[in-house]
């Protein structure tokens, strides 16, 4: 017999969901939002994250540990930070890599997809 998880949105309730990770204050949360959900606290941070600066290094680089090229959640889909950023009136190059500061607000903001 097979099984399925559902994921259910903490706010709403509503099925669909997935969990999203968010970084304030220094402390990690997790919550799971449906799409619609995710898109009213993206719309809620908007002007805070436009104001904000975003910071090369996560907490774990001012601890003296480096992250390697590659690995964790700072990396990321290239084309799917592109994307996002150009969708929320961020700066981006079209080619290279990605600017950090570009991937610093992208992982502030979830890092969607």
């Amino acid at each position: 017999m097979a099984k399925q998880t559902v994921i259910v949105d903490d706010l709403t309730g509503e099925p669909g969901a997935r969990t999203r990770t968010l970084r304030f204050d220094g402390i990690e949360y997790e919550i799971d939002l449906t799409e619609a959900s995710f898109a009213d606290l993206r719309s809620a941070l908007k002007p805070y994250l436009r104001a904000a600066r975003a910071v090369s290094g996560a907490p774990e680089s001012r601890r003296g540990s480096r992250r390697k090229a590659g690995a964790g959640p700072a990396t990321g889909d290239s084309a799917a930070i592109r994307a996002w950023a150009r969708a929320n009136g961020v700066a981006v190059t079209d080619r290279g890599r990605v600017a950090p500061a570009v991937r610093e607000v992208w992982l502030a903001a979830g890092a969607p997809r």
